[in-house]
C-alpha cells in the first residue's frame, strides 16, 4: 500500500516536470495514468479501512475467545478437583462396603444356627397363624351376626320406646281428662295422680261410704258418674277398683265378717256404680280387696287410719301392642 502511494506521488512529480516539454499526446497519456492512479489510491484507501475494521473485529473476537478459553480452563480445573474428590469418596465408600460385607459374613457365620432355628420355627408360626386367621374369620362371622341381631333389637327397642312414649302421652292426656272431670271433688277427699304408667283416682272413705258400710253415698255417686263419662270414650282403658281399710278389725255378721270382706264389697259397689253410670263394657272392669295390708301411712293414729281408708280406681292403658313386641323378641 505504501509503495503504491509513493509511486503515485513520483508520477505526479514527473508530470509536473515534463509538462512543459512533452507533447499533447504524451500529456494525455500521463493524465490518464494519473487518473488511474487516483482511482487505485481511492480503492486501496477503502480497502485499508476495511482491513482495519476487520482487524478490530478479529481482535475483539480473539479477546472473547481468550476469556472463554480461560473460563473453560478454570471450569476444567474445578471439574478435575471434583473428580478427584469423588474418586477419593468412592475409594472410601468401597472400603466401607468391603468392611460391611466382611462383617455381614462374620455375623452370618456366627448366627447361622439361630437363623436355622428361626427358619425351623417359621412353619410352626405359619400354622398357628392359619389357625388364628380361621378363628378370626369365625369370630368375624359371629360379630356380623351379633351386629345384625343388635340392629334388630335396637329397632325393636326404638319401637318399644315409641310405644311407651305414645302410652305416656295417652296416660297424661287421660289424667288431664279425669282431673278436669273430677275437679269439683278434689277438695273433698279425691285425688288424681299418675304412677308407673297408670292413672290413680284415690277416693277417701268419707267421700263414698259411711263407717262400716259398702253402700255409696250421694256425693260419691256424683263423682263416679263423672268418671264414667270419661271412661265411656276411653275404650282401651282397663279399670281396676281396689278397696282398702284401716287396721281396726271389722266385726260384722253374715257374709261380711272382716276387713277383707268389707274391702271387696266396697270395690264391688264401685264397679257396679260405674256400670250403672255409663256404657262401659264389664270386661274392662275388675274389683279386688286389699284389706288393711297396703296402707299409705303405717302410723297407728286416727289421721293415719283415715288416710288408709280409701278406694283406688286404677286406670291402665292397653299395652297389648307392647307385649306383642316383647314376645316377638
Amino acid at each position: 500500500m505504501r509503495n503504491t502511494i509513493k509511486t503515485a506521488v513520483l508520477f505526479l512529480s514527473l508530470i509536473t516536470i515534463f509538462t512543459s516539454c512533452v507533447t499533447k499526446q504524451k500529456y494525455n497519456e500521463l493524465q490518464l495514468k494519473y487518473q488511474r492512479s487516483q482511482d487505485e489510491l481511492t480503492f486501496m484507501t477503502s480497502e485499508n479501512k476495511n482491513c482495519q475494521d476487520a482487524k478490530s473485529s478479529l481482535t475483539t473476537q480473539l479477546n472473547n475467545l481468550t476469556d472463554e478459553m480461560e473460563k473453560m480452563r478454570n471450569d476444567t480445573m474445578r471439574l478435575y478437583m471434583r473428580a478427584r474428590n469423588a474418586e477419593r469418596e468412592y475409594e472410601k465408600a468401597k472400603k466401607d462396603y468391603d468392611e460391611l460385607l466382611q462383617n455381614f459374613a462374620d455375623v452370618s457365620t456366627t448366627n447361622q444356627s439361630t437363623i436355622n432355628d428361626l427358619l425351623g420355627n417359621l412353619d410352626k408360626y405359619k400354622d398357628e397363624l392359619d389357625v388364628k386367621e380361621k378363628m378370626l374369620a369365625t369370630q368375624q362371622d359371629s360379630l356380623t351376626k351379633a351386629r345384625a341381631e343388635l340392629a334388630i333389637k335396637e329397632q325393636r327397642i326404638n319401637e318399644m320406646q315409641n310405644i311407651l312414649a305414645q302410652k305416656d302421652a295417652e296416660v297424661k292426656a287421660l289424667k288431664d281428662k279425669v282431673s278436669n272431670a273430677l275437679k269439683g271433688f278434689e277438695g273433698s277427699g279425691l285425688k288424681v295422680h299418675e304412677k308407673d304408667g297408670k292413672v290413680y283416682v284415690s277416693m277417701d272413705d268419707k267421700l263414698l261410704f259411711a263407717s262400716g258400710s259398702w253402700t255409696i253415698n250421694e256425693q260419691g255417686l256424683k263423682a263416679i258418674k263423672q268418671l264414667a263419662q270419661v271412661l265411656e270414650n276411653e275404650t282401651d282403658i282397663s279399670v281396676n277398683i281396689e278397696g282398702h281399710t284401716d287396721n281396726v278389725p271389722y266385726r260384722g255378721s253374715g257374709q261380711v265378717k272382716d276387713n277383707w270382706d268389707l274391702s271387696v264389697m266396697r270395690a264391688t259397689s264401685v264397679v257396679k256404680a260405674l256400670l250403672q253410670s255409663g256404657n262401659i263394657a264389664p270386661t274392662r272392669l275388675s274389683a279386688s280387696g286389699r284389706s288393711e295390708y297396703l296402707p299409705l301411712d303405717e302410723n297407728n293414729t286416727p289421721e293415719a287410719r283415715a288416710k288408709n281408708r280409701r278406694t283406688e280406681i286404677i286406670l291402665t292403658p292397653n299395652l297389648d301392642q307392647l307385649f306383642q313386641l316383647i314376645q316377638g323378641n
